[in-house]
């Protein structure tokens, strides 16, 4: 059978074998390109086709989209194009690789004669031009197919992803239409980059700053990338950066006073002369004496927790000189260059102090040990870190299970002495777990008290059951300090420690602060250890509510102190912070021209200027549709003004509903 308008110059009859609605080519599955992720349960790579359809059709997969039992063509010259009676179909080329089964994607059109490639994925037949993507074949409707080609002035290094092609009137670039054919074209040394007309494009964008203006470049016409992230026209660096990271906005800007001469890119994010480092946000760093990338160090151990060989590279975020160190380009305070080192995962030190990423640890630095125990037969092998008073954030406070997880390493390494293991196996076993006399008695939060303390049914060393009580639902204490109880894997974490100041010092300041009579604390994230907040109060420290709070120096928002604010003339109004040529939203300054006398907060969520603005948080919204002299909130989620009642989405949105729709809420409360 002979499908009508093929060509037997172009297409050539496909052998396929069906089972169950499910086509298979040389044994590979042809699944449906419209949901082209779901079969990659199926583990298809190597099994038989009828153990494929069976699986697939057990578990309603989508059934191949060609028509069952009839006949289908595939193109001679281009593999990844399938002809049946209704339509023509796309390969997608990943997912025979990558995953083992063949994606069809349905294609809203049929090719025409002659199907032909003019090379870097642009093909061309006698009626159209197309563009063979990963994902999708493009249309180019603007091309004219037969004049399309690549451009003369194109390097041979050219690739796909950076190949201009142009059929006399306009330039195309993967398919799309970047510029018309007059316009001043140049190819860079890097792919995603190119001048167009004295502007530097990156992709199909001229490149902007972080207010979306374009960015001025001098010399557009000498701009070539250096390495990774950075650039030059000749006379200034120029830099693409970006605001985010699991969603991210992409900006460049420029660096006019580097040392072009003695400009060197050290990795992505840094950079320096002979006068300064650069880091990719916009910081200049002056270095001193030797500026380079700290070594990461990368061990591989045993199930024992000994080394057995290791790898360095440079690292991301660290760089040292010859006195300080460097974290994403900020100097890591106290932090000693000259004697910072990697002891792998997130671990840190120097002669003085151990460090967690950033964060500096309160540990015993010579005693101090990362180790990991490998096993071989398990995907998680668990990392060990702690000194010889316990593991990281134990404070002293171990069970069982603990002292059990750290056994293979001691036993491996007779050579270290005095650790809180050693001094527990040196126990009698009864002086480990005494025996129980008094019948225990549960005070809630998974905690039982009777000679000692007691956690989901284990045994916690170090707590005093005498001095023992909760503090809220996720702080605990005793005579020896306070606690973060543990809420991520509690059937095996203990309390772990964060203040040395006994529980009857514990005092809450509201929502999230609290004092241990010393230090106040911020406790933004309940499962996480409270932190402190250098140089607070806790003498005239008081909670504002929604994350704001004073001392007699300072207003901070979420333990953040503000220095453009002054806890005498500031105004805490909801989450709202004012002062009289300020205001902030969620701890960040709000653009708006106002007059103090003006505002008004209806709403902890809600910021109104007189009757000219409304916004909700940070977000404006249209003050056209709401009568602000009348606005009223009349609980949490709904308002009204003279004219209309509004519901609250608890997001940014008034939606204006009946008077019935209000009073059947007030019924569900």
């Amino acid at each position: 059978m002979t499908i009508t308008g093929t060509d037997k110059a172009d297409w050539e009859p496909l052998q396929l074998e069906w089972h169950q609605g499910f086509a298979f080519v040389d044994g590979v599955l042809l699944g449906d390109g419209q949901v082209p992720d779901v079969y990659i349960m199926l583990n298809p790579e190597g099994a038989y086709p009828s153990a494929i359809a069976q699986s697939a059709s057990a578990g309603r997969y989508p059934p191949s989209p060609l028509l069952a039992d009839q006949p289908v063509w595939r193109h001679r010259r281009n593999h990844w194009v399938l002809r049946d009676a209704l339509r023509d179909y796309y390969l997608l080329p990943a997912y025979r690789e990558r995953h083992g089964y063949h994606a069809l994607q349905a294609l809203p059109f049929r090719f025409d004669n002659g199907l032909e490639s003019l090379g870097h994925q642009y093909w061309r037949d006698a009626t159209g031009a197309y563009w063979f993507g990963d994902y999708a074949i493009s249309r180019i409707p603007e091309a004219r197919p037969d004049s399309l080609a690549l451009l003369p002035a194109s390097p041979a290094s050219v690739t796909s992803a950076s190949a201009l092609f142009s059929d006399g009137v306009n330039i195309f670039l993967q398919g799309l239409f970047i510029a018309s054919a007059t316009a001043r074209v140049r190819y860079c040394n890097h792919p995603s980059y190119r001048v167009i007309d004295d502007q530097v494009y990156k992709g199909f964008k001229p490149l902007h700053q972080k207010d979306g203006t374009p960015l001025p470049i001098a010399n557009p016409d000498d701009f070539q990338m250096l390495a990774h992230r950075w650039g030059t026209d000749g006379q200034s660096i120029i830099v693409q950066a970006q605001q985010g990271s699991s969603i991210s906005y992409e900006y460049f800007y420029r660096i006019d006073n580097a040392d072009l001469a003695t400009f060197t890119v050290l990795n992505e994010r840094y950079a320096k002369d002979r006068h300064r480092a650069y880091y990719l946000t916009g910081k200049s760093i002056r270095y001193v004496g030797d500026f380079h990338l700290l070594k990461c160090w990368q061990p591989v151990f045993d199930e024992c927790g000994s080394v057995v060989s290791a790898s360095e590279r440079e690292h991301d975020y660290f760089a040292v000189d010859d006195t300080f160190v460097y974290a994403a380009g900020t100097r890591l305070r106290d932090a000693h260059g000259p004697s910072f080192r990697h002891l792998g995962f997130d671990y840190y030190r120097d002669h003085q102090h151990v460090y967690r990423r950033q964060k500096r640890l309160d540990v015993d630095v010579e005693s101090f040990v990362v180790t990991q125990l490998y096993r071989n037969d398990q995907d998680y092998a668990p990392v060990l870190v702690g000194d010889k008073h316990g593991p990281l954030g134990s404070g002293g406070i171990i069970d069982a299970a603990m002292q059990e997880a750290w056994a293979p390493y001691f036993e491996a390494h007779p050579q270290l002495k005095d650790y809180w293991w050693h001094r527990l196996q040196a126990l009698p076993e009864t002086s480990q777990t005494p025996a129980e006399t008094l019948p225990l008695r549960a005070i809630g939060q998974g905690f039982e008290l009777g000679r000692q303390v007691y956690f989901r049914g284990r045994v916690i060393n170090g707590l005093d059951a005498a001095s023992f009580k909760l503090l809220d639902t996720h702080l605990c204490g005793d005579a020896q300090g306070l606690y973060l109880i543990p809420f991520h894997n509690a059937e095996s974490e203990v309390p772990e420690r964060f203040s040395q100041e006994p529980a009857e010092h514990f005092r809450s300041l509201g929502a999230p602060y609290l004092t241990d009579g010393k230090t106040v604390f911020c406790h933004r994230i309940f499962y996480h250890v409270p932190e402190p907040i250098r140089k607070a109060q806790a003498a005239t420290f008081e909670s504002c509510g929604h994350g704001w709070a004073k001392d007699r120096d300072a207003v901070y928002y979420y333990g953040e102190a503000k220095k453009r604010l002054h806890p005498s003339d500031t105004r805490i109004l909801g989450t709202y912070a004012i002062s009289p040529s300020l205001i902030l939203s969620e701890g960040k300054p709000l653009d708006v021209a106002f007059d103090p006398d003006e505002v008004r907060v209806p709403h902890p969520d809600f910021l109104q200027l007189g009757t000219r603005k409304l916004f909700c948080h940070r977000r404006p919204l249209s003050a056209k549709r709401i009568d602000l002299t009348t606005l009223q909130f009349l609980n949490d989620r709904y308002a009204r003004d003279q004219h209309r009642i509004y519901h609250y989405d608890g997001y940014a949105t008034l939606t204006e509903v009946d008077e019935a729709h209000y009073r059947e809420s007030l019924g569900h409360r």
